[in-house]
């Protein structure tokens, strides 16, 4: 026999008691629980031959792959852009550094002509040639330590042994702001 019911609890003879004891019950049951039962009774569903319950569609995995393929599309054509960028520049750099190297032999080549042209053994024969005589005996001057200068020999006007250079093939150049002559003709007198 059962214990009397007390004030506020269901009689033990209620049938609502046995639905709030099976309530109880599930809700003590995990959620791993709940669906083994939800899937043992789908599976019993199906062998007695019911309507299925409508399933979930898996969902499409289309924009995903396409997504990873645009991505992937994206990035081997970033790759290739920049590996022709780089071959081009490495083109540009061989390219810069013969320049480089030519100028720099140009201006060594420059360098020594400019030494050739300032030694005095070819200052002395530009000299000779454009008819300048070098004296036969140069006064010298000397700096004493107080400061004044001392005059050592006597200057002596130079001889001109050597005849001027022959004229060159090519007719002189006009001063500014006279015409050339043309043909044979003599150039103007008195200028």
């Amino acid at each position: 026999m059962t214990a009397p019911a007390r004030v506020g609890e269901p009689s033990p003879r209620d049938p609502s008691k046995k639905k709030t004891e099976e309530h109880d019950r599930a809700r003590r049951r995990t959620a791993g629980a709940e669906r083994a039962y939800a899937r043992r009774a789908q599976r019993a569903q199906n062998l007695r031959g019911g309507a299925a319950a409508p399933q979930q569609k898996p969902a499409s995995k289309a924009p995903f792959v396409v997504l990873v393929m645009l991505v992937l599309g994206a990035g081997i054509a970033g790759i290739m852009y920049f590996s022709t960028q780089a071959a081009a520049d490495t083109y540009r750099l061989q390219e810069a550094k013969a320049e480089a190297e030519k100028l720099t032999l140009r201006m060594e080549q420059l360098r020594r002509e400019v030494a050739l042209l300032e030694s005095p053994t070819d200052l002395a024969r530009r000299a000779t040639e454009m008819g300048l005589v070098e004296p036969s005996n140069p006064a010298r001057l000397r700096q004493n330590p107080d400061g004044s200068i001392e005059e050592f020999g006597k200057p002596s006007a130079p001889t001109k042994s050597t005849p001027p250079p022959p004229p060159s093939s090519e007719p002189p150049a006009p001063p500014a702001g006279q015409t050339p002559p043309v043909g044979n003709q003599p150039p103007p007198a008195g200028g």
